[in-house]
């Protein structure tokens, strides 16, 4: 396997998974400042240009989500996935949606309008509607997780490296101590040998 990653970025998800499941992977770091990702054979394995992207074999694919489900049924010995059928498996893919759908639009917008771009090219009406959208948001996760170890059933799934890199990004726009519940399960999920592995660099 291959995984196309940058640091700071949701290919971290993808990286935290291969080391969840032990895949023996090539990392492939690209510097978006040398233009890397514009290039017609970077292209030609995701369109937009952006990471994460995991070939597998003669697979290609993109979207931190996808490639974490297709870990999860990739290694089926490892159980990062709950059963088919299950009303655990509903809720799982609940979380893999959720999570890219509706909570990283408004951490990218937030990540954007208050620490990445230049200070007169932020739009403060733009971060603070992303604001008013995360309490809502936040309140969300932070009853759904409550006091559990995990966010679907009784043990770590892909649901966890979603939800608990999201939670992480939360602790980089400096909101997750608003959140008692998601920092202490986000404390739990750092401690983890592969989170560690994956996020060393």
């Amino acid at each position: 396997m291959k995984l196309y990653f940058s640091p700071y970025t949701r290919a971290g998800r993808a990286r935290w998974m291969l080391e969840e499941v032990e895949a023996k992977y090539e990392l492939v770091k690209f510097s978006f400042a040398t233009g890397d990702h514009k290039k017609p054979e970077y292209l030609a394995i995701h369109p937009h240009g952006v990471v994460p992207a995991l070939e597998d074999g003669d697979l290609h694919l993109f979207e931190s989500s996808a490639i974490v489900m297709h870990l999860a049924d990739a290694f089926p010995d490892k159980k990062l996935a709950p059963a088919l059928g299950s009303h655990a498996r509903a809720h799982y893919y609940k979380w893999m949606v959720y999570v890219p759908a509706t909570v990283d639009p408004v951490l990218e917008t937030l990540t954007m309008h208050t620490r990445l771009l230049p200070e007169d090219k932020r739009n403060p009406a733009l971060a603070a509607d992303a604001d008013k959208k995360l309490k809502t948001i936040g309140a969300v996760l932070e009853a759904s997780i409550g006091h559990k170890k995990f966010i679907v059933g009784d043990s770590f799934t892909g649901a966890d490296v979603i939800l608990g890199s999201a939670a992480g990004w939360l602790g980089f726009l400096g909101k997750l101590g608003d959140y008692p519940n998601l920092a202490a399960y986000h404390k739990a999920m750092s401690e983890r040998p592969a989170y560690k592995r994956a996020y060393a660099d």
